[in-house]
């Protein structure tokens, strides 16, 4: 039963820990990668971020679904490859960091008016501006 035992829980990383440092151990211990990829701009994004006091939020790895690296075509859970970093992208009202790696697309965000400001009811109580 589970009220009988005490949690064994244990986060992967610790809050305090620099978030490229918390990519890099993402990477090696989740994804089996030696390494990330950072050019100079991700670096300093991550490392504003930190200063910035968002160094504690956790990260979420974008990147395919097909495999542990970001190659679609190496199948299931290889190991020794690298991560590349192409974006970061700061969420702060959900409070993450999310860490684009490789060609991976995200989904769109919604349009800057959204489709309901043009949907309405006419004078004889029928329905306009749907798609």
């Amino acid at each position: 039963m589970v009220d009988s035992k005490d949690s064994d829980f244990n986060t992967l990383y610790e809050d305090d820990m620099p978030l490229l440092e918390k990519t890099k151990y993402i990477a090696q211990n989740i994804y089996g990668a030696n390494d990330i990829i950072a050019d100079k701009k991700v670096s300093q994004q991550l490392a504003d971020f930190d200063k910035n006091g968002y160094g504690h939020y956790p990260i979420c790895m974008a990147k395919t679904q097909y495999s542990f690296s970001t190659d679609p075509l190496l199948m299931g859970a290889p190991t020794g490859h690298d991560i590349p970093i192409r974006e970061v992208r700061l969420c702060s009202g959900a409070e993450f960091i999310v860490v684009i790696c490789g060609a991976i697309m995200t989904m769109p965000g919604l349009p800057r008016k959204p489709a309901s400001e043009n949907i309405g009811i006419d004078k004889d109580k029928n329905i306009e501006g749907l798609f």
